[in-house]
């Protein structure tokens, strides 16, 4: 996404929301460049003296963000390994049912 330099950290993650990213391009999905810069600038105006009230509503912005993009990262990951779980299963009855088949051959042979 090269949009980022125009916008709040809401503006730049929603329009990112909104391109229907893949799985995977949201649990890799990290601010660009100038919006972590302008977070990194933040977090050391406010280690090393006072933000102003804006920056401090603006760090409150990142800081909501990032929750909410880890809490939709864990639900996704909690639904792909679901997924892969749910896919094994399908995949050992598939195999089991086959096995039961190939005995069935075996005996109907004999």
């Amino acid at each position: 996404m090269t949009k980022a330099a125009s916008g709040t950290v809401f503006d730049v993650v929603t329009d990112f929301l909104a391109s229907r990213p893949t799985d995977e391009e949201t649990l890799a999905y990290i601010f660009p460049p100038d919006l972590q810069a302008r977070l990194d600038s933040l977090i050391e105006i406010d280690a090393t003296s006072r933000l102003t009230a804006a920056q401090r509503e603006e760090l409150g912005d990142f800081r909501f963000v990032d929750d909410v993009l880890t809490r939709l990262r864990a639900k996704i990951n909690l639904r792909l390994e679901q997924e892969k779980s749910d896919n094994c299963g399908e995949a050992s009855a598939e195999g089991e049912a086959s096995i039961a088949d190939d005995d069935k051959q075996e005996e109907n042979r004999s």
